[in-house]
């Protein structure tokens, strides 16, 4: 039997984009050294890092959030959309509510 490609609340412990894989971790909060931030995409090592005090809609959205950087860094917008805060959450929220409420 194959491990498990998602956690409970949705949010996959890896993806593919053009190529690459992502990764998708938790730090334990007495680990999490970034006092500005609850998740961080790290481009360089084609991460993402949520803060594991996260819970619920706030740590899917903070995913979907890192996401939107990847997917806009990878397509070659790192210097321009991507670095476009206001934009990448305004998307992420939207794609947050539409994968919470896919009708099966």
């Amino acid at each position: 039997m194959s491990e498990s490609k998602a956690r409970p609340d949705g949010i996959p412990k890896s993806f593919q984009l053009a190529g690459h894989k992502i990764t998708v971790t938790t730090v334990p909060k007495s680990k999490w050294k970034y006092k500005h931030a609850v998740a961080l995409w790290m481009p360089n090592e084609h991460r993402i890092e949520i803060n594991a005090a996260l819970k619920g809609t706030a740590r899917q959205q903070a995913f979907m959030h890192e996401a939107i950087h990847a997917v806009l860094d990878v397509a070659g917008y790192g210097n321009t959309l991507s670095q476009d805060e206001e934009f990448v959450d305004r998307i992420a929220h939207l794609l947050q509510q539409m994968m919470c409420t896919f009708d099966e």
